[in-house]
């Protein structure tokens, strides 16, 4: 090798060693429209996991509002191949790569939503995280809440477990449907933005959702009866794409970490905040809103369970799964 091509490539290796690493950009991608009145819980999430990255490092963050990256499940294609780095991944998108997480779908699974948090940021949560990211290649740093407990809705009072009888109820999935079935109710799967379309003209008699969502699409108007059923407790995961994570250097991964903490701790609160204020809401429109007792509740469950149990055993990697989580939760005060 000649004097002047060792030279040149001494000089090349002198700056590549003295010139830092470029930052690396995030981007993610959200259903939501930015600013959406009563869904801070959500969009503000993200918002808080930006800000604090940005503060901590040269790493920058941009995030893309309303859908524009496409559908839910295209942008978690997205984000596992890489295409862009976080989205706002759901229970039900989330379960079409990962079938165990259905396992916290089980109906009346969680007594408040405190026992939720305790479950889902301890040993079994953790865990499951773990499982998550070896299985599809995201990375889980928590679980946000989504608005709460879903709550169903009807044309009528429901007061009972007998009050479901010969309802056709809208419910997305068989962890939806089946405990309207064991009810005696009939599951609907209508698409969502056919939701409000169908509850007026009659072809469902109610749904289910948290209350923001409730307030968000304005069921109010077609739908007088919210029945705080609290059957399941909606979640999203607050996830990275592995491989983008596993490049960073250590100084960055920390930065990421305590992002996704604080962005946790914003989302719980701040979700618990908007449930209170959509019931408020909701209730001025002429809504009643009914509560049900301990009791009524108890039979839910006791009615209800068994099926979607039965269910998940042929869906999940390990009938295991299901005993683990029903532990979790009473160790967690459930």
């Amino acid at each position: 090798m000649s004097l002047i091509r060792r030279l040149v490539i001494a000089a090349v290796a002198a700056v590549m060693i003295a010139t830092p690493a470029l930052a690396q950009n995030i981007k993610i991608g959200l259903t939501l429209p930015k600013n959406l009145e009563g869904f801070d819980f959500i969009n503000g999430l993200y918002e808080a996991f930006k800000d604090e990255v940005e503060k901590s490092s040269a790493m920058k963050v941009e995030i893309v509002y309303g859908g524009a990256l496409g559908p839910p499940n295209d942008r978690m294609s997205q984000m596992r191949r890489n295409i862009i780095q976080m989205s706002d991944v759901a229970e039900g998108n989330l379960a079409t790569i990962y079938p165990d997480i259905q396992v916290l779908s089980m109906p009346y699974l969680f007594a408040t939503e405190q026992v939720a948090w305790r479950t889902l940021d301890g040993p079994f949560g953790q865990a499951m995280a773990e499982d998550i990211r070896k299985k599809t290649g995201i990375r889980v740093f928590g679980f946000w809440e989504s608005g709460g407990f879903k709550h169903y809705s009807a044309n009528k009072p429901i007061r009972t477990a007998a009050d479901f009888r010969g309802l056709k109820m809208r419910a997305l999935g068989p962890a939806f449907a089946k405990p309207v079935e064991a009810l005696g109710g009939s599951a609907s799967p209508i698409a969502f933005n056919e939701l409000y379309t169908s509850l007026k003209t009659g072809v469902v008699d109610g749904q289910d959702n948290a209350t923001s969502i409730f307030l968000l699409v304005k069921l109010y108007e077609v739908q007088k009866f919210l029945i705080l059923s609290g059957h399941i407790y909606g979640i999203g995961v607050l996830s990275l794409n592995d491989d983008f994570y596993n490049k960073l250097s250590a100084q960055d991964q920390q930065v990421i970490n305590v992002a996704a903490r604080k962005a946790l701790d914003f989302n719980r609160p701040a979700s618990r905040k908007a449930e209170v204020t959509a019931l408020s809401f909701v209730k001025s429109q002429g809504v009643q809103v009914i509560e049900l007792s301990p009791q009524v509740k108890a039979d839910l469950a006791k009615r209800t369970q068994g099926p979607v149990i039965d269910w998940l055993k042929g869906q999940v990697s390990s009938p295991k799964l299901i005993d683990d989580a029903l532990a979790a939760v009473r160790q967690a005060g459930g």
